[in-house]
Formats: C-alpha cells, structure tokens, sequence
C-alpha cells in the first residue's frame, strides 16, 4: 500500500525510518514556509498529519505515550488577512520534529566521517545500510541503500542523485568458508582481511624533550614491546645499545610525570620515550622495534634510521 500526499511517498513496505525521513523532509519545508510569513493552513495540517501517521507506526510503548501526548496538545491558528500562517506559528511543529528525530537516532549501529569539502553517516537498520553523503554545511543528501541480507545496493529517488558524490561502488561478499570477495564493476576477487600488525617509529619534540615517538600504524592492538636503540660515540665509549622499557603517553607533561612499562599499545594510538642519546657521530641513530599483533599472534620488527639533533666534530 502506498500514501500520495502532496508529492510525498509514503511506502509502507519501506523502513519506518525511510518514512520518518520523508515525512521529516516535508514537515521542515512547510515549517520554513510558515516562517517566511506564505505558509497555507492546509499545509499546516498536512505537516501535522504526516508526523501522526508515521508516530501511529511506533511499537515502543515510552514513543507511542509521547506521540499519545503530543497528539492532545491543543493547536490554535491565526490567519494573516491575505489567508496565510502567522509566522509566529512555526514553532508548533517543533515537538513532532523533536520526537521523530529521536526515533531515527535510535538505530541500532551509527558512524560518520567528514573531509574538507563532505560529511558521509552510516546508520544500519536490520539488514539494511543507510548511507548518507552531503556537501558541508548543506541540509541536501544523496542516499545508498545497502542490503546485507541480498547485496543489493538501492538509491532513495526522493534525495539528490549519488552521481553528484559518488564515482564509484564497490561490495564485499563474507563467505562462511572465512573467505572474503570483493565485487567491482570489473569483475570479482579474493581479498585478503587479516588484521596487518605494524609500527613505526620516529623522533620529534614534546615539552622541550627530544623523543621517541612510537605509532600504532595497523589495524590491530599490539603487545610485547622492545624498542632497542644503538648508536656511536668518539672512542673509548664507541658502539653504545640501549633497550628502552618506560614510555610515557601523549597526555603527559613529560616535565613531571614518570615513564610507564608498556603493555598494550592500541590501534592509532601513540607513545613517548625520552631516555635516548641527543648526540652521535654522523647524528646516526638506529632504533629496532618489536612486538606482537594480539588477536593474530603476528610478530613484527621494524627498523629504522634516524638522526640526532646534533654530531660529534670529528
């Protein structure tokens, strides 16, 4: 069964939440309408059917009590003299906004990402992927439907076109063999999944110390650290080696707090260590940096050649 109100689709084999964002949609036209001073009272009432009948569709008791509510809230009009909305009556609607917005924002699993120039919300409603995609700051959005269930990929017509956004797609088929496929308009291909354990290591300035700085650079949490650091000096001393075991974190002022052993470091984060030489022949430093990835028992080292800040004149 489907609803024609005033070029809006309401498809009740559709989510609720597709409704509600149709409905939402509508109801905020009119309302900038009614604001503008050349809202119609018929439009009015239409905004306020709308958010009725899709809050008629709620299966949770606390929302159903609160559409309940808001539906015995006595709403007064006033005509201007050419047979407008008063302006002043635009904020009527705003308890129906409220509360259908706080349905929507009730799914079950949400993420969004931003960049310079578009914001992209992920939102998953049982098997379906709702993505979002918007130019900064603009209240228009291209909308992709992704169905996990059959791996179809679907466009809401009522949004702006995807093409305005999206160049390509691009689906990724778990296998119950573990196997993952990745599906492209070129064809079909095995990828490979498994977390990749890494590291790196480079040197910078905090708080006035020349550090260390250890990075998290995989896609999974790591432990059992070694960071060995080796060097030269003028002779006698020559070859010196030091095995760094405190490390401070990025929230510390290094002025006062003490360094701390390392047992986890997660994934993206970062660690500092101070105790390391400012001064080498050649400014040579060598670090050589060891660890475990937790959930594949990956074992990693990794190293690299870096420089002091200063050199012995020789």
């Amino acid at each position: 069964m489907t609803i024609f109100r005033n070029g809006i689709i309401l498809t009740l084999m559709a989510t609720i939440y597709d409704q509600i964002d149709r409905a939402l949609k509508r109801i905020r036209d009119i309302q900038e309408l009614i604001k503008k001073g050349i809202g119609r009272p018929e439009e009015k009432q239409e905004a306020f059917n709308l958010a009725k009948e899709v809050a008629a569709q709620f299966t949770n008791d606390i929302f159903k009590r609160k559409a309940e509510k808001l539906g015995k809230v006595a709403v007064f009009s006033k005509e201007t003299r050419d047979g407008f909305v008063a302006a002043d009556e635009t904020s009527q609607l705003e308890g129906w906004i409220a509360l259908l917005e706080e349905y929507k924002d009730g799914r079950k699993i949400k993420s969004e990402i931003s960049s310079d120039k578009v914001h992209i919300k992920s939102v998953v409603d049982g098997e379906d992927q709702h993505i979002f995609i918007s130019e900064k700051g603009s209240r228009e959005h291209a909308h992709l439907i992704f169905d996990q269930g059959t791996g179809e990929l679907r466009i809401d017509p009522m949004d702006t076109s995807p093409g305005q956004f999206v160049k390509s797609a691009e689906a990724k088929l778990q296998l119950k063999t573990g196997e993952t496929v990745q599906v492209t308009k070129s064809g079909l291909k095995f990828v490979d999944e498994t977390p990749q354990a890494d590291v790196r290591v480079y040197t910078a300035s905090k708080d006035g110390y020349f550090v260390l700085e250890i990075y998290n650079s995989g896609d999974e949490d790591l432990e059992n650290f070694q960071v060995m650091i080796s060097w030269s000096q003028p002779q006698p001393e020559s070859a010196q080696e030091r095995i760094l075991d405190k490390f401070n974190d990025v929230s510390d002022y290094l002025v006062r707090s003490l360094p701390r052993s390392l047992n986890i470091l997660k994934k993206g984060e970062r660690v500092y260590a101070i105790n390391i030489p400012t001064i080498s022949i050649g400014k040579k430093l060598k670090v050589i940096a060891s660890c475990k990835g937790m959930k594949t028992g990956t074992m990693v080292e990794r190293v690299f050649e870096l420089e002091t800040p200063s050199q012995y004149a020789i």
